[in-house]
């Protein structure tokens, strides 16, 4: 599954960001994956929730054609995408073409702690709005973390059961939004109490 999250800060006394999420998978796939995985993949292509690509295999032109679509409707390019750096230069060198500010974003702790404190603070104070969508629900169910001796956290595609690409799309998402919101969430603890040695 490929998964785009646009998340957009909003002002507003109850919400701190609203999202929209977009899924592709391979339209020759989408029958055996709902069959062998038990999962709906057929039922929420149908109902619009997932985009079938053409083939066996997901086509990226139909991703970066849908992205470009996204940056002339919502202004994407005026901000910037995040991406995970692993297999994505062929798309990501399209869309900077196409006169998008792509920004490398890691999937390790020292980029996932942030994100992953800041989405459960949301998600528990009920100041993130979705459209409710199924597929990222399933993908929400599917979430095992990984802890590092700090405590830090980030999601473990290792341990997750299934899918869980669109959450890992909303935390790259999340991450770059602190960023540009210059949020308490974004400071290091080293800033409020420098480094401690034993």
């Amino acid at each position: 599954i490929a998964a785009l999250v646009l998340l957009a800060p909003v002002d507003d006394p109850d919400v701190d960001y609203l999202m929209w999420e977009h899924y592709w998978v391979p339209q020759d796939t989408v029958l055996r994956r709902s069959r062998e995985d038990a999962v709906p993949y057929d039922a929420w292509v149908d109902q619009g929730w997932i985009e079938a690509t053409p083939g066996n295999i997901t086509d990226y032109d139909v991703i970066r054609e849908r992205i470009r679509e996204y940056a002339d409707d919502y202004g994407i390019g005026f901000v910037e995408l995040a991406y995970d750096r692993w297999n994505a230069n062929q798309l990501v060198t399209q869309l900077q073409n196409d006169g998008l500010l792509c920004v490398g974003f890691g999937q390790g702790y020292a980029s996932m702690a942030a994100p992953c404190r800041a989405l459960e603070a949301l998600i528990a104070g009920r100041r993130i709005r979705h459209r409710g969508n199924p597929v990222t629900r399933w993908m929400v169910g599917n979430v095992t973390v990984s802890q590092d001796p700090a405590g830090n956290l980030k999601p473990d595609r290792a341990r997750s059961a299934e899918k869980i690409d669109g959450v890992v799309a909303l935390l790259m998402a999340l991450g770059r939004a602190i960023v540009h919101r210059g949020g308490a969430q974004d400071r290091s603890v080293y800033d409020e109490r420098g480094l401690v040695v034993l």
